[in-house]
């Protein structure tokens, strides 16, 4: 990060200090879980400290360097300096943003967890800069609505409080925003206070102005505005829009009152270089009266009547229009005053990985005309990376910040490349989860799942590590190793490697639905284990350690002969399903009354086509596994899980769940899939497997 964007954010951040200090493993453990998690009950694991190793792209050590344990909103939990091996050891019990600073290199933060050992990559500073990308942002419409499910709580923005709700929504991922030179999200929303809306839009979203100061005390630089929600308050939201964030401090590009000033770069230093940032989208609304693009096919003024008074909407104003003409001669020309050319490109197919082949075109001619990065948006799931042209392209974001429902936008990513004015030398993706609206950084099985997915749409380059996925220099290949699997009939889930291939025998690939199954305290927040994605009564503690079977987090449900009603505990939301299912759960129960449940529906909104229930028997003291392979009815798109524990005649009963899986198999045919995450043999069989450089080996333990 410059010096400018250092003191520039902490005159617009405050951020609280607490204890641990510890030098390369020395000192006392930081607690910092909440006071219904106490210290007593141990950490999450075995381990007693956050320990890893700093080094270069080339793998030497970087000795000296300051390391530091972050919380929410940047809060210093313990600190450390590496010794002559490049090592550290940060006294903390729960995951945390790790912070590594030295002179001669760039700030790098990710997730890390106590337990393993992490390698830390950082590259060097002389000639590079590091740029931060999040995807689709808005703080709008449910967010200033109440909660409706008692079951499920999500982020709300009190008209009172804006900022610091605004603020707290950040806070999470506050550590990995600020850490790059320059930090860009996609601003889908107008910022305006304005009540005039589109007249012909479906879904118009308005955030406060006050979401651009939070932007910009949370780390970000820059907002690209090339989208198809930036002219949802037409030409005044526009206006209130770039006045806010210039207000802020935040720079834009992608939409204006003229085709020229939507297709200006923002062009700004990072380190030794100047980076120009484009913003273009293929989302135009051409088929309204009033289209969404500054170079849109009217271009022409168009007179509509908005609440029974006429309004004329000048031309030229909106999104700039992505063709493959005016791209190029943005991008040439971006190309000729800045040494890096950023290009945003909002499109694609809502909620596909694959992006379409317009977006691949744009890409391609973005690429070949000099941009250095192509960064895209708009699908709401993330999609992978690889080189086009020589040039970085990250396929899809997802989302950061947002409202959606919809079960496969929650888990996500930021993505940090390291630049230089040769072009796009490195990039890492950290993965994200979206948790009641709220971002939050992850460890644990939902980062594998962000880490896998990712992986599974990029090309051979992109490689795993022990918290996302690497690209480019520095990153390590990954090693070929063959495993047997001699028990016809087994179900074996991945702990680490991917399955390359079938060399004998016949398997069945399958892939769990539920990143969150497991209830470890996975998030990078002050709350412990908080059951992330997941509906269950809050008036008690419900998701704690030592409620699982192994020390990590597991499920306590509990009914007494008063209560009227059944315990619940299901996904937040509908899982949607295209095949065959195994539904397993980890339970303990002393007697009768808890059952598991998958109950169908034909999409996202609708009541239940169907259920399939069934009655899990006392375990007594004994944790015991349950499992049942469903087939979706006709016309089932979605699932939900669903536990439940009914109250006793008299007295009280109690159930505890933990590691509760959906694993959707695949195509019989396929042998090869990153993403799948679940074995069934067949036929004894021997299984290759891409094996990453951090494992020692194949680990696919058995499950059933």
């Amino acid at each position: 990060m410059t010096d400018s964007g250092r003191s520039r954010r902490a005159l617009l951040r405050t951020v609280g200090t607490v204890a641990g200090t510890a030098l390369a493993g020395c000192g006392t453990i930081a607690d910092v879980f909440p006071a219904s998690d106490p210290p007593d009950t141990g950490p999450q694991s075995s381990a007693t400290a956050v320990r890893g190793r700093v080094v270069d792209t080339g793998g030497t050590p970087v000795v000296d360097a300051d390391v530091t344990a972050l919380g929410t909103g940047g809060t210093n939990l313990a600190t450390a300096r590496t010794d002559d091996g490049g090592r550290f050891s940060l006294s903390v019990r729960r995951p945390v943003w790790v912070r590594v600073r030295k002179d001669g290199y760039n700030e790098r933060v990710r997730a890390c967890r106590p337990g393993p050992t992490h390698r830390i990559v950082v590259t060097e500073a002389t000639g590079t800069a590091t740029l931060t990308f999040g995807g689709d942002t808005m703080f709008a419409r449910r967010f200033y609505t109440d909660p409706t499910d008692q079951l499920n709580p999500r982020a709300r923005i009190d008209p009172g409080d804006r900022r610091g709700d605004h603020d707290a929504i950040l806070d999470p991922i506050e550590p990995a925003l600020s850490a790059a030179d320059l930090t860009s999200v996609n601003l889908e929303t107008p910022l305006t206070t304005r009540g005039l809306r589109h007249p012909e839009k479906t879904y118009s979203f308005a955030s406060h102005p006050v979401a651009a100061d939070a932007l910009a005390a949370a780390g970000v630089d820059y907002a690209a505005l090339g989208n198809n929600h930036v002219l949802d308050a037409l030409g005044p939201g526009l206006r209130d829009t770039t006045a806010a964030l210039a207000g802020a401090g935040v720079g834009y590009s992608g939409a204006g009152t003229s085709a020229a000033a939507a297709w200006e770069p923002h062009v700004q230093g990072a380190g030794d270089l100047t980076v120009a940032f484009l913003s273009c989208t293929t989302i135009t609304g051409d088929f309204y009266a009033i289209d969404l693009a500054a170079n849109g096919p009217t271009d022409r003024p168009v007179t509509v009547t908005i609440d029974g008074e006429s309004r004329t909407v000048p031309a030229g104003v909106g999104a700039a229009r992505a063709t493959t003409d005016r791209l190029d001669r943005a991008v040439r020309r971006a190309d000729e005053t800045a040494d890096v050319v950023v290009v945003q490109i909002h499109g694609g197919e809502p909620y596909q990985r694959t992006p379409t082949p317009d977006v691949r075109r744009l890409t391609a001619t973005a690429a070949r005309s000099g941009a250095d990065l192509v960064v895209n948006h708009h699908p709401h799931v993330t999609g992978g990376i690889e080189r086009v042209e020589g040039a970085l392209v990250a396929w899809s974001l997802g989302n950061l910040v947002f409202d959606q429902r919809i079960w496969p936008t929650f888990p996500t990513y930021l993505l940090t490349v390291t630049v230089s004015a040769e072009g796009a030398e490195r990039a890492t993706v950290d993965p994200v989860l979206i948790d009641g609206f709220v971002p939050h950084g992850i460890v644990g099985k939902p980062n594998r799942t962000v880490t896998w997915n990712t992986l599974a749409t990029s090309s051979e380059e992109a490689t795993a590590t022990r918290s996302g996925v690497t690209f480019g220099a520095g990153s390590r290949p990954e090693r070929a190793v063959s495993k047997q699997f001699p028990e016809r009939g087994a179900i074996y889930a991945r702990e680490v490697g991917w399955v390359a291939g079938v060399t004998e025998g016949q398997i069945r690939l399958g892939r769990d639905l539920l990143p969150t199954g497991r209830f470890e305290s996975t998030d990078i927040d002050g709350e412990g284990y908080d059951g992330s994605l997941w509906r269950y009564g809050r008036t008690y503690p419900t998701v704690r350690r030592e409620y699982g079977t192994d020390g990590s987090g597991g499920v306590r449900l509990r009914r007494v002969d008063g209560n009227r009603s059944r315990a619940v505990l299901s996904n937040t939301r509908r899982v949607p399903i295209d095949g065959p299912l195994t539904v397993t759960t980890n339970y303990r129960a002393s007697e009768t009354g808890t059952t598991l449940e998958l109950t169908w529906f034909a999409d996202t909104d609708g009541s239940a086509i169907g259920r399939r229930q069934w009655s899990l028997p006392p375990t007594g003291d004994r944790w015991q596994r349950f499992v049942r392979d469903a087939s979706p009815p006709t016309g089932a798109t979605h699932v939900n899980v669903l536990h439940t524990l009914a109250p006793p005649a008299n007295g009280r009963r109690r159930a505890e769940i933990d590691d509760v899986r959906l694993v959707q198999w695949g195509d019989q045919g396929t042998t090869a899939d990153r993403r799948a995450d679940h074995i069934r043999v067949r036929d004894p069989a021997t299984v290759e497997f891409g094996l990453p450089a951090f494992a020692e080996r194949v680990q696919w333990p058995r499950l059933l």
